[in-house]
């Protein structure tokens, strides 16, 4: 008489979030971003809790932060190793590996990644980033590609005069912070936050090197100052110089109503009732501007998204380089439009979010050859990926005459 192994409950259920994750992963098509995917997945499965959505939840987005690497493998492959490089140690899972991978999981990732070398010849981890030749100066491909499986934190930024009262708060809640300045403030990621500060009001969510972009500004600005904020978005950029500079005349602008809506709202919540705001379309050549020019115009343009990849790694998996053409090719549109609107003496702030070269120093270089004008002060690759944080491209260019 044979006896049935039994298999323990535990490895039971983590296979079989394991064999849920594999389905979700062969379903999707990166048509959507994968957290609202997920999520219309949970609604219409409700046999899910919330521990087992959690950690389908982990083994997709572990999944994606493989990149480009090891495409040719199956899905079930590619997410055993997605889950060795992104977990510290085996735990639930570890029934699913050979003895061989268990052995070498409990050392740092840089082993880890070796191990997987060994067993895979084809492999390396700067597969995960395939675009060598794209990448801005100063990128370290290795620590970018293994930075992309470490979470990034939280961070905060909190507004003046709030600074007693929001660590008073966090530290009567128990929710663990860390102090990188009086101002900013670094949390574990996915901690919930609405209902402990006055978000906009307290507090403004903002990443680090979103936050250091205010570095950048130049120590001497007329009192008040100009500014427009002129692809405005979600405004983090504008609420952040309205704190920094003593004095400021605010203008925004968005090419789409719905922005404008929603930055009203969040300038109500954070305080700021005075400032002009207006619709424009700066991708388009007739855009024209006949009133005042602007001490210094604030261009956070759209781009790839590269130096957030962490946070959304499915666009880092679904991503090709003609994006990065159709992006440059709206960049140059709109910083050839903005230029104009600079009065002598002023300036542009220059920003993206982008790891790549032709959105971030070929976007100055066409800048300043097409307008003699202008000159650079400063740029800078803000990169986050040993701080657990977004990278980010910044230059700062004055108007001569």
């Amino acid at each position: 008489m044979h006896c049935a192994v039994v298999t323990p409950y535990p490895m039971m259920r983590f296979q079989s979030y394991f064999n849920t994750a594999i389905s979700l992963i062969q379903g999707y098509n990166g048509s959507q971003p994968l957290v609202h995917y997920l999520k219309a997945y949970f609604a219409q499965e409700k046999k899910h809790g919330a521990k087992d959505r959690k950690y389908i939840t982990h083994l997709c987005y572990s999944y994606y932060r493989l990149g480009h690497a090891l495409k040719e493998l199956t899905v079930k492959e590619r997410l055993k190793i997605a889950l060795f490089f992104a977990e510290k140690a085996p735990g639930y899972w570890a029934g699913l590996y050979k003895p061989d991978w268990i052995k070498n999981w409990n050392t740092e990732l840089e082993q880890r990644v070796g191990f997987m070398e060994q067993l895979y010849p084809v492999f390396s981890i700067q597969h995960i980033y395939p675009w060598k030749e794209e990448m801005s100066e100063g990128v370290d491909l290795p620590s970018l590609s293994i930075g992309e499986f470490t979470q990034p934190d939280l961070f905060i930024r909190v507004r003046p005069g709030f600074e007693t009262i929001v660590r008073a708060k966090l530290n009567d809640a128990a929710i663990p912070f860390q102090e990188l300045s009086d101002s900013i403030l670094a949390l574990s990621n996915g901690t919930k936050l609405d209902t402990i500060l006055e978000i906009d009001k307290e507090v403004v969510i903002q990443d680090l090197n979103s936050q250091r972009v205010k570095l950048l500004l130049p120590a001497k600005l007329p009192s008040p100052v100009r500014i427009w904020d002129c692809c405005a978005a979600s405004g983090g950029k504008s609420i952040l110089v309205y704190d920094h500079l003593p004095r400021v005349s605010l203008t925004v602008s968005d090419a789409r109503s719905s922005i404008l809506h929603n930055l009203k709202q969040r300038f109500e919540r954070a305080g700021i009732d005075r400032y002009d705001s207006f619709i424009a379309d700066l991708s388009v050549s007739t855009f024209a501007y006949t009133g005042e020019p602007y001490d210094l115009v604030i261009c956070d343009a759209p781009c790839t998204g590269s130096g957030t990849w962490s946070r959304t790694p499915e666009q880092l998996a679904f991503f090709s380089t003609d994006k990065i053409t159709l992006y440059t090719a709206l960049q140059r549109k709109i910083t050839q439009n903005v230029a104009k609107t600079i009065k002598p003496g002023g300036y542009l702030l220059y920003i993206t979010c982008s790891l790549f070269r032709r959105e971030n120093e070929e976007i100055v270089k066409q800048l300043l050859e097409h307008h003699d004008s202008l000159e650079l002060v400063v740029q800078q690759l803000m990169t986050g990926y040993h701080q657990k944080s977004d990278t980010m491209f910044a230059a700062l260019l004055r108007r001569k005459h």
